[in-house]
């Protein structure tokens, strides 16, 4: 259903066009310096403001808003300001930019209550119950909604009071009152048809038709639907056509007429083109994606997930919903057989989700994240997914069963409360009537007597009664608690802009005189600091950049140059051999060969490590399978990887990177060149600050105490030292070898 705001921001236009006209009568001269002519300049910006509004160019009709506010400020136009402000609070909840709107709509009802002008009190009491409703507090927006419509709006019966009917029907459907929702949306559709508002009608009628697909009155909605689509069609309202076209087509998905929803979203989608409003065509290219993708057309389906993207990337700031399209991508690239796509997808919805602390997207996207790990049989990142969604599928099910616990609770005590005061102000009047019954007795006074009596019978009926009546009371508690949190924000408002005044006409003075100097001097230091700062950041860029060179170069000399070396020496010797010794030669080549080999993958190595993409544990890990497939599992070696969940996401420094995987890929090849093993275990855990790898084999293992000419091992200290760890290195004849390393996990 079309949220409330989307009537509200059409609530100046329905306001009788002589209402700036008035306030002269009403506002003394000494409080005011403006005029008829000053009136009727502030109507026209509010009329101009109104004509942005309606077609969503909520940046003209805030700044039209905004300079009617300073005016009015100037001219001391209480009313007009009062306006002026309701207007941006209007503007504000179009935009979903809630923060301000109660302190614009509280200043309002201020001015109002001091001018006595019921329309002003009515439309801020409107204004506040739009707020809450955006808010999902639906009970107090409706308890503020009638409070308009009491103060002024009943009476009126205009178009602003079909608005606050439509309003309220819209509320109670958010509070799956559907009964109710459609009684008072058909009293709104009643009046906008008396007074001959067909933009309020299709409003409404669209309104109708979507509560009677909520109750899964799919068939009877339909009707509704198209008199909405026929009104907007003869107005040209292309972003509610738009709107209308989008919710047929959901029903007629609903009825599974395929065919039907896919004409009418179409239709939809070519309105919503040509309104130009971002958040309309978004909704309509996520609404053509869902249908596409129930005609099993998941390709053209992920074509307009990805233009909904793209808006969302660039036009909308929305990080929940861009992650929800994130995770609706990643479905649809796993549905057509793009498993890259999908994980990319998916690293972006997690990323983002993450980022935000959305644990409901987070649940879903390790879910379906399960669900295509699961379907290309990798089952280990399935599993891997499966525990992230049941983490934190039970860590909202515990916060939301916390919340309701603490509200049950509260309410409990406050309940109570109130039978205890209840029960002690009965005890205690029956105790006085019962000491006036003895006083009648006493005097012979029988009839008094017999009052008394009935009084007390009628008083303990009573208590039996409130029993009855707890959740009344409940209720009632809560609305003067809101109440009265009102009026104390209300005084608080008062008090700080008081305050504040009086400040500022303290510091007037000094301010205007320090100006001047303050913004040079100002402008002074923040040269120098920014000077001062790029040279800082270019001196530490450039030395990381040394250190990385430095390092590469290091590693290039060390392994590239030595077999370079070894490869001319070998070649040269080959080729002395080649006519005496073939057999010699043929060694010769295969050592070249291996050497050869060894450059390329220590160049990879190199590469690899330099790259920040590289930089989580996750990207560790697929270079660490790799390695090991290339080498044990082409001897037969079974190996198994056993690697906590909460290491994945951890990053590594470049050469932190370096030193780990070579530590690890030294290990798996003296495993697989010298263990005779049929089976190697690799450990990576986070236990505390310290990262843990530990690799055993089962093979022939070997005397640990032996000294041998192999600089392998001690590299491997050389680099757990780096790393400013330590390794472990446990072997028995006989019984196989366990390497153990740990360094700290703070790079």
């Amino acid at each position: 259903m079309t949220t409330a705001g989307k009537t509200g921001s059409r609530l100046f236009s329905l306001l009788p066009g002589l209402l700036f006209l008035l306030p002269a009568t009403f506002e003394s001269k000494a409080q005011s310096s403006y005029t008829i002519v000053d009136s009727l300049r502030v109507f026209q910006l509010l009329d101009r403001s109104d004509k942005h509004a309606a077609v969503s160019e909520y940046d003209s009709a805030m700044s039209l808003a905004a300079q009617m506010l300073d005016f009015c400020i100037q001219k001391k136009f209480l009313r007009g300001e009062a306006h002026s402000r309701i207007k941006i609070a209007d503007i504000l909840l179009a935009r979903k930019e809630l923060r301000e709107v109660a302190q614009h709509d509280s200043i309002s009802l201020r001015a109002g209550l001091l001018l006595k002008d019921s329309v002003l009190i009515a439309l801020s009491y409107y204004q506040l119950g739009l707020l809450a409703s955006y808010q999902q507090r639906f009970n107090e927006a409706n308890e503020l909604f009638l409070k308009s419509l009491d103060i002024h709006f009943e009476k009126a019966q205009s178009t602003t009071t079909a608005v606050i009917y439509n309003d309220i029907g819209y509320t109670y459907g958010q509070m799956s009152n559907l009964e109710k929702s459609h009684e008072w949306l058909l009293k709104a559709l009643r009046l906008y048809d008396i007074n001959g508002d067909q933009w309020g009608m299709a409003q409404t009628l669209n309104n109708i038709a979507t509560s009677l697909n909520d109750a899964g009155r799919y068939q009877e909605a339909l009707p509704y639907f198209n008199r909405s689509i026929e009104i907007r069609e003869k107005l040209g309202n292309k972003m509610g056509l738009a709107f209308a076209y989008n919710n047929a087509a959901q029903v007629y998905m609903l009825l599974d007429s395929l065919d039907k929803a896919e004409l009418y979203q179409r239709k939809g989608l070519h309105y919503a083109e040509l309104s130009g409003e971002v958040r309309t065509i978004v909704h309509s290219y996520v609404t053509m994606a869902l249908l596409l993708n129930r005609q099993k057309k998941n390709e053209e389906a992920l074509e307009f997930e990805k233009k909904a993207i793209g808006l969302l990337e660039t036009k909308i700031e929305d990080k929940g919903q861009l992650s929800r399209r994130y995770i609706a991508a990643a479905i649809l690239s796993g549905a057509i057989k793009d498993s890259l796509g999908a994980e990319e997808y998916f690293k972006k919805a997690l990323d983002l989700s993450l980022a935000i602390n959305n644990k409901y997207n987070l649940r879903d996207i390790n879910l379906h994240k399960a669900i295509f790990y699961k379907n290309r049989k990798d089952y280990y990142n399935a599993y891997e997914s499966y525990k992230a969604y049941i983490v934190y599928r039970d860590s909202i099910v515990n916060s939301e069963t916390l919340a309701k616990i603490a509200d049950i609770e509260t309410k409990y005590e406050t309940e109570k409360k109130d039978r205890a005061i209840q029960q002690l102000n009965a005890e205690q009047k029956i105790k006085q009537l019962e000491l006036e019954k003895q006083k009648a007795i006493i005097a012979h006074n029988m009839l008094e007597a017999k009052r008394k009596q009935d009084e007390i019978d009628l008083l303990v009926r009573s208590t039996e009664l409130q029993e009855l009546l707890i959740k009344q009371q409940d209720e009632e508690l809560e609305k003067s608690l809101l109440l009265a949190q009102t009026r104390e924000q209300q005084l608080q408002l008062a008090e700080k802009e008081k305050l504040l005044k009086e400040e500022q006409l303290q510091n007037q003075k000094q301010l205007r005189n320090g100006l001047i100097a303050g913004t040079v001097l100002i402008v002074i230091l923040s040269f120098v600091l920014f000077n001062r700062f790029q040279l800082k950041k270019k001196l530490e860029q450039q030395k990381a950049l040394q250190l990385v060179r430095n390092n590469i170069a290091k590693d290039l000399h060390d392994e590239i140059g030595s077999t370079l070396t070894s490869i001319n020496i070998l070649s040269k010797v080959s080729r002395k051999s080649l006519e005496k010794d073939v057999a010699k030669s043929t060694v010769y080549i295969d050592k070249i060969t291996e050497q050869s080999q060894n450059i390329q993958q220590a160049m990879s190595d190199i590469v690899w490590a330099i790259r920040p993409d590289n930089d989580l544990m996750e990207n560790m890990l697929v270079r660490m399978r790799e390695y090991v497939s290339h080498t044990l599992e082409l001897k037969n070696i079974h190996t198994r990887f056993d690697v906590s969940g909460g290491i994945l996401q951890h990053p590594l420094a470049m050469q932190q990177r370096r030193d780990l995987f070579l530590i690890f890929k030294e290990a798996i090849n003296n495993a697989a060149k010298y263990s005779g093993a049929e089976q190697v275990t690799i450990q990576l855990s986070r236990q505390d600050d310290q990262i843990q790898l530990v690799i055993k084999d089962n093979g022939v293992g070997f005397d640990t105490g032996r000294t041998t000419s192999s600089s392998g091992l001690k590299n491997m200290r050389e680099r757990a030292a780096a790393l400013g760890g330590n390794l472990t290195i446990r072997s028995v004849p006989g019984k196989g070898t366990q390497i153990s390393l740990q360094f700290p996990a703070v790079a």
